[in-house]
């Protein structure tokens, strides 16, 4: 399933909070469904970033993605202006803001639409 058609099925299903949905700590605070993937690989990349950083996006929704990045983490300082976050088998980047980080795993914010690469990913 490509990244477009991925966002559309969300834009069509309901929202985690409306099917009633709870987590660990009570009740489900997200405002859109996610989709969990398997085995999707990416790229994260910012200007302060001397090569981009591979990461495998572990959920997917309209508004965002988790990711878990691959190898060394990163040092916070460097996420502050903003990342792109590559999606390797659509070849399409999203310009992201990061919402969280815990160890290797990170919350993502799509801060725009989805648009051709505008450097060389790999």
């Amino acid at each position: 399933m490509s990244l477009l058609e991925s966002i559309t099925t969300l834009f069509r299903g309901k929202s985690a909070g409306a099917n009633g949905s709870a987590g660990k700590g009570g009740a489900d605070q997200r405002r859109m469904r996610r989709i969990p993937q398997r085995m999707r690989s990416g790229f994260l990349w910012t200007e302060k970033l001397i090569t981009p950083r591979a990461c495998m996006i572990k959920d997917l929704s309209v508004s965002g993605a988790r990711v878990e990045i691959l190898g060394d983490s990163i040092k916070p300082a460097l996420l502050v202006d903003g990342v792109r976050l590559y999606f390797d088998t659509e070849k399409h980047e999203v310009p992201c803001s990061v919402a969280w980080m815990k160890g290797s795993m990170m919350g993502l914010k799509f801060e725009g639409r989805p648009r051709p690469p505008t450097r060389k990913y790999k």
